[in-house]
């Protein structure tokens, strides 16, 4: 291995990967009201992928983002209710299939 990639790749790479993550999150998420408020308080303790992958209820979100705050997540009450209006709306429970008759 040449002295470059011996030296500068790790550090190349240690550069690079917040930027990926950071275009990652922005693909995951979807645009509307409270998209960059979401990010930052979630985003602050774990990938948005991850809150992306899971799909709830309006109260099913009250109750994680409850959890997530009782585990260290910071923000205004006014910046959780957009927290969790963007989640109910962007990432819901999965509708119920209808009963058979």
């Amino acid at each position: 291995m040449n002295t470059f990639m011996k030296h500068f790749a790790p550090k190349a790479l240690a550069l690079a990967a917040p930027l990926f993550a950071l275009s990652l999150m922005a693909q995951d998420m979807p645009a509307g009201p409270g998209k960059e408020i979401t990010e930052q308080v979630c985003g602050g303790c774990h990938g948005v992928d991850i809150v992306a992958s899971i799909k709830a209820s309006r109260q099913g979100w009250e109750t994680i983002v409850d959890s997530m705050v009782s585990r260290g997540a910071t923000a205004t009450p006014e910046e959780l209710k957009q927290v969790i209006d963007y989640l109910a709306k962007s990432f819901p429970a999965p509708a119920k299939p209808a009963e058979k008759k």
